[in-house]
This record gives C-alpha cells, structure tokens and sequence, in this order.
C-alpha cells in the first residue's frame, strides 16, 4: 500500500508509459509523452510547494486497454473534470461504475481502486488532489473546527456535476499558459476559487424542501436525469419526468429541487452549456450548429445563456482563446 497519494501519482508516469520531456519541465511540475509503442498524447503533473496539493492534465490515446491498480493509506480528496467517457472503475469489490463527462469528487477509502482506461479511446480530464491536511486547514477557516469533513462536499458535487461555475474554473486552470512560480500561484487561486463555489453551493438550504426522499426516490430521480443526459436537444415536460420518477408533478419538482438543489429545467440548462463549452473548445462547428446540438433552434437565445453562465458570449469564448 502505497503511503503518499502526491507520490503515487508523480510516479504513476512511469507506470503508464510516459516519458517526461526535459524542456517542458521544471521545479514546478513536469510533462511526459506516452511512448509510441503504448499510445500518444501527453500527462503534465503541476506540483506544489508543501506536498498538500497536485494537478493533473492529461490528453492521451492507449493503444490497448490497461487497468490501474492503486491503494493509497493516506486520506485524500480528488476532484476532476473528464472531457471523455472512456474511463471506468471500482472500488474493492464493488461493480464497475463508468466515469461519464462532467465533475467527479473521490474521497480516498483505502481500499483497492481499479480504473479502466479503453484502448483507441481519447482520455481527457483535469484532477485536482487535495491532501486532507489542506483540505482540512480550507474549511475549518471558514466552517470552525465543528465542521464534517469531506461529506458535505461529495455529496454536493456528485447531486451537482455540471454547475457551469465549476466547470468554467476547470476550463481555466486547463487552459492557464503561464510558467514557474506564476503558474503555482494563478492554479492554486482557481483552486481556492472552486472550494469557495463549492461552499456557497453548500450553504444554500434544502432541508426546508417539505418533502423526504428514500432510496427508490433517489434511484427514480437519476433515471430523470439520466434520461436528460442522454438527449440534450429533447425537451421532456415536466409530466413526463414525473411520471418516469413514478410521482405526481408536484412531488417530482419538490423532490428534484431538494436533492439536486435546482429544478429539472436549470440542471438540462447546466447540462448543455457545458458540453456547449467543450464544444465551443474541441470543434470547429459554428455557433449556431453548436446551439441546435445542445437543444437551442435560436442561436441569440443560446448565446445569451452562456453568457448569462460564463460571464462572456460563445464568440468573445473562442476570441479569447484564438479560436476562429
């Protein structure tokens, strides 16, 4: 078992065939290229100071289908955004579970993890790892010394994996060009950037929702939403969502907002604009071909949710990033 989550994944370069690329690397982190003969594409590690905090950004094809073996002792927080669904794995003895797109939260269990990565397939994410000594010193600055660890923070992010705010700072710390020192202080304030969403989204207060949900409540909302997911440009009614959840219209949107902590239609919205975001990114598509593949038939419509979402329109989003 190894010790050291910051060390496992500094070595795990080697481990996965990459090799680093000396004028790409430096006291600050280091960029490997996966070896020809297992695939392309590459892996930057971006390390800090104090060993409390590491992040990954990978883009990279295998040539074949391996499996990662990992037990960690130490207690860790992983956060990441997957740009791919070629990933899966499984905790212990559990069933395999894929990694779809979107924000994912892992909270180290010390048991043996199994990831899958499937060979000719894309695999793309941002992880950021919070060792549980900064992650501790963050929140109990601003929740006291009461506060319950990392439950509260799991549980919001896997209810809300698409909040464009999250996924906006994701998009940033992937796309920062800056070196050295500079590079350690912008990352490590989008970090610090992304716990405070997090805890703004944490404090809104659902417990007020009139309603209880059980275990098949919680397991029929995920169809709902599974079912969204699926069909971005399908525009389901509110009776139809209900009626999957197997509840009556009034109870499914009561339901929908104290679990998710948002109604179906805000969280089909924060659905599109983030493969939007990535497709704005990833293709040369036009806005408007963009707008009708997230269910929007008015491109000004949609450019004016994303605005709304991000802060600038889909046009100003590729000027910015010398995108034509």
């Amino acid at each position: 078992m190894v010790q050291s989550v910051i060390d496992y994944y500094l070595n795990l370069s080697e481990a996965m065939h990459f090799a680093k690329i000396p004028e790409l690397s430096g006291d600050c982190g280091a960029t490997y290229r996966m070896l020809s003969a297992y695939g392309s594409g590459s892996l930057q590690t971006i390390r800090f100071e104090d060993d409390m905090l590491l992040i990954l950004i990978s883009d990279y094809i295998p040539k074949d289908t391996f499996e990662k073996i990992s037990e960690i002792s130490e207690e860790y927080l992983e956060i990441s955004r997957f740009e791919t669904d070629s990933s899966s794995f499984k905790i212990g003895g559990r069933k395999i579970n894929q990694v779809d797109k979107g924000i994912y939260c892992y909270v180290n269990t010390q048991k043996k993890t199994y990831t899958h990565c499937e060979g000719g397939k894309q695999v793309r994410f941002t992880k950021i790892i919070l060792t549980k000594k900064y992650f501790d010193t963050f929140f109990r600055v601003h929740f006291g010394e009461g506060y319950e660890q990392s439950k509260p923070v799991t549980d919001y992010l896997l209810q809300n994996p698409n909040l464009p705010e999250l996924n906006f700072v994701f998009q940033q710390i992937r796309d920062c060009q800056a070196e050295g020192k500079t590079l350690r202080l912008y990352l490590e304030g989008k970090v610090i950037e992304l716990l405070s969403l997090i805890m703004k989204g944490m404090e809104q207060e659902r417990q007020h929702i009139p309603v209880k949900l059980d275990y098949r409540d919680i397991r029929n909302l995920k169809k709902t939403v599974t079912l969204m997911k699926n069909n971005l440009t399908a525009y389901p009614t509110g009776d139809e969502l209900a009626k999957m959840a197997g509840m009556s219209p009034a109870r499914y949107l009561l339901a929908f907002r104290k679990h998710y902590g948002t109604t179906p239609y805000e969280y089909l919205k924060e659905m599109r604009l983030n493969q939007a975001l990535l497709m704005l990114k990833n293709s040369d598509y036009g806005i408007g071909t963009i707008a009708e593949k997230v269910g929007y038939h008015n491109s000004g419509h949609f450019a004016r949710l994303f605005k709304t979402a991000y802060g600038l329109g889909p046009r100003e989003y590729r000027k910015v990033h010398g995108i034509k």
